[in-house]
């Protein structure tokens, strides 16, 4: 035997289990979350798939499931290892690289998370058996020299996994060669992808939480080999305050991309983090209320709370653009979601599984985010959304963002953002063509009620009160809610979970469309908006009452001029 049992047991990091798994699976019941229990056989063929579900298939390989019965075993529990040792040794003798019994077997990342596990178990066996080490020492080789192939590796989070195994395989197997070709693959997967302002490429607030905690992981062992951090490191840094800008002002994340109901909660202690967590009670605010991200992210809210206004009061909004393709977002370009007073207004629809069920397909779709569409025309597959301006000022925000998803046709949205009413306009439109049918549509939070008032939606959650004013003319408004044909109405809560959840629908029939939207929430009465003045080529002029402020909004292609209104004016520009 050549393994190194001291560098196996420094890698065995410790993790949770609840004493009901060990028992359940000595008893031969299998329950992988979120799946429903399962009686393993006694003989596995390695070709179960019990529910039909790629993700049960994928926990099954990596052998993960076992790691209570390993402790149990580590710990001189004769009946635990005996179990680990049939369902390890049976896995290896039928699942050979060149020969697997599923295509499972060997998908990238269920590769890396398997080889960590036998690693971990080298002292346990080495204690026991001479002559089952060489067995163990001889699979753990065996996934090293996979491993590091290049034409083994996945991407991005898989990526990571399988470099973090390799790098513990090379410990454990004394071979420099592999855990330095770990570490080098770790350094160039850190710059790919975390940007230089920490933001990470896979396009889901829950995946940037994820990979911070992946990444901790996988950093902390070549700690505990007191071997330098590979470069990139220090990116993470930042990408904790962009984790903290992505909390909403109920102490949830906001569901961009693959994201269903998270927080920070599990996330290293860090000064940015604790503030949002503890809705303000510990640690220190990021010192910005507003942070544009260039891989595509927009976070602004109207404040990190104080003594007169406590951190949950506050109002909170959020834009996306960039690319159409990331490898855990959405067609989500331009999108907003819209929080205030407490209730999550407008949202996005979130995760729901990785299937290829229909409402799998939604959520991901454009057809179920907060953007402007034109019906009946051909959406780009790798359509991009750029901002091309960016106005932060003391009175107002503005953003104009450009979306390339209908070729020739143009379209544009325009987001401003009045930082004394706390309220959003959003001018939507499209290039002359011969023919357009748009579609402005609004994802409403689950517990938002939508009455539909002419031109006006008026919301509500509880006692709080919100509005979507369409101020524009020929415009038809509909609302669905759990509508299953067409598929609409709904947002995820969790894995294979949905509940209903009110799309409102504003549609108009044009040659050049262009709609001018307001998005606000009340404080001690409806809010109301009214259009003053529009024109096509000139100013656009609205006034906007939410309770807190009353205002007149001036909008020109170039300036955003806002003033209070201290009485009923009259005049129209």
């Amino acid at each position: 035997m050549s393994l190194d049992l001291d560098a196996a047991r420094r890698q065995t990091l410790a993790t949770s289990f609840r004493p009901e798994d060990l028992d359940a699976l000595l008893k031969g019941r299998l329950i992988m979350p979120p799946h429903e229990q399962w009686t393993l056989p006694e003989q596995p063929t390695w070709q179960e798939d019990p529910f039909h579900d790629r993700n049960w298939c994928f926990q099954y390989h990596t052998l993960r499931w076992l790691e209570p019965v390993r402790r149990a075993a580590a710990k001189g529990d004769d009946t635990a290892y005996a179990m680990w040792l049939h369902w390890v040794f049976d896995w290896v003798e039928k699942n050979p690289p060149e020969a697997p019994r599923s295509p499972w077997a060997w998908a990238d990342m269920a590769d890396g998370i398997r080889a960590l596990h036998l690693c971990q178990a080298a002292p346990m066996v080495a204690s026991r058996s001479h002559e089952l080490i060489d067995g163990l020492e001889q699979a753990i080789r065996t996934h090293a020299e996979h491993l590091a192939d290049p034409a083994n590796i996945g991407h991005a989070n898989h990526a990571l996994h399988q470099a973090e195994s390799l790098f513990v395989c090379g410990r454990v197997l004394q071979d420099e060669g592999l855990w330095r070709l770990a570490a080098d693959r770790m350094s160039a997967l850190l710059l790919e992808q975390y940007d230089t302002q920490g933001m990470n490429a896979e396009g889901a607030v829950a995946y940037h939480h994820n990979n911070v905690l992946w990444w901790e992981r996988a950093l902390s062992r070549i700690d505990r080999e007191e071997l330098p951090r590979p470069q990139g490191a220090e990116r993470l840094e930042m990408a904790l305050e962009g984790l903290t800008h992505a909390t909403r002002p109920d102490g949830t994340y906001v569901t961009i991309g693959d994201t269903d109901r998270m927080s920070p909660e599990t996330l290293d202690p860090h000064p940015v983090t604790d503030y949002v967590r503890s809705n303000g009670a510990d640690g220190s605010p990021p010192d910005r209320t507003t942070a544009i991200y260039e891989a595509g992210w927009i976070f602004a809210r109207s404040g990190w709370g104080d003594a007169e206004r406590p951190y949950h009061d506050h109002t909170y909004f959020t834009v996306r653009f960039g690319p159409s393709k990331r490898v855990h977002g959405h067609a989500d370009g331009t999108s907003l979601t819209y929080s205030a007073h407490g209730v999550n207004w407008v949202v996005d629809p979130g995760k729901y599984d990785y299937s290829a069920s229909t409402p799998r397909a939604h959520v991901i779709s454009r057809a179920a985010h907060s953007v402007f569409s034109l019906e009946g025309r051909r959406v780009k597959r790798d359509a991009r959304v750029d901002l091309v301006r960016r106005v932060i000022a003391p009175t107002h925000h503005d953003f104009v963002l450009t979306d390339s998803s209908f070729g020739r046709i143009a379209v544009r949205r325009r987001i401003i953002w009045s930082a004394s009413g706390e309220y959003l306009v959003v001018i939507d439109e499209a290039a002359r063509a011969r023919h357009n049918r748009a579609l402005q549509r609004w994802q409403l939070g689950p517990d938002v009620e939508a009455q539909l008032d002419g031109a006006q939606v008026r919301l509500r959650s509880g006692d709080q009160r919100a509005l979507i004013a369409v101020l524009s003319p020929t415009v038809r408004i509909a609302a669905v809610r759990g509508q299953t044909e067409p598929f609409d109405g709904w947002v995820s809560t969790g894995w294979r979970t949905m509940t209903e959840a009110t799309a409102v629908q504003v549609r108009a029939e044009m040659a050049r469309p262009r709609m001018v939207t307001v998005l606000a929430a009340g404080t001690e009465a409806d809010p109301q908006a009214r259009l003053v003045s529009y024109r096509l080529l000139g100013p656009t002029v609205l006034d906007v009452f939410t309770g807190a402020a009353h205002e007149r909004m001036r909008i020109t292609e170039g300036d955003v001029l806002i003033r209070p209104i201290t009485h009923d004016a009259s005049e129209t520009s």
